[in-house]
């Protein structure tokens, strides 16, 4: 199994997330898929700028370090800082407008973040938070050369538990 991680350390000041921008976009085109390529980038950003709004008092030193590691299957990326402890995973869901009327804008980041990241977990060590969010990769099909999930196979179970042949 191939592991390579990268590592990106940020401020409080948000023009650095035109910074954190241009580095998932250099990620990206690591051989990532446009879809991964979103997901990542909507939660890398959101995360990071909740962190620089929220995490600390504005006159607070605060430093964030962002990683991605890719392996055969998996994409992870961690983001660690040293603002107050916050644990996005334990923020309730956002309710459903009745009607597009109701429908509020903002306050959706962490809400998105669940919905793109296949998983996501927090931990509070030695003063700093840390979020690390997991994402699966798609392999290329060696019959018709599209992007699959990571994990699937094109050999299903026919009648009497016979493998079938493939649909590609």
């Amino acid at each position: 199994m191939s592991t390579d991680a990268t590592r990106l350390l940020l401020h409080r000041d948000l023009s650095e997330l035109q910074r954190l921008a241009v580095w998932i976009e250099h990620q990206a085109a690591r051989d990532l898929s446009a879809d991964l390529s979103f997901a990542l980038q909507v939660c890398l950003e959101e995360a990071v700028a909740n962190i620089m709004m929220y995490s600390a008092p504005q006159d607070a030193p605060l430093e964030i370090a962002v990683e991605v590691e890719r392996s055969d299957q998996t994409l992870v990326a961690r983001i660690e800082d040293n603002g107050s402890a916050f644990d996005p995973t334990q923020v309730a869901r956002p309710p459903r407008p009745a009607s597009l009327a109701e429908a509020k804008v903002g306050n959706l980041g962490i809400h998105l973040m669940r919905s793109f990241a296949n998983g996501m977990h927090y931990e509070r060590r030695d003063s700093r938070n840390r979020l690390t969010m997991r994402f699966g990769l798609r392999k290329l099909c060696a019959i018709c050369g599209l992007r699959r999930p990571a994990g699937f196979s094109l050999v299903r179970k026919g009648e009497r538990g016979r493998a079938k042949r493939p649909r590609c």
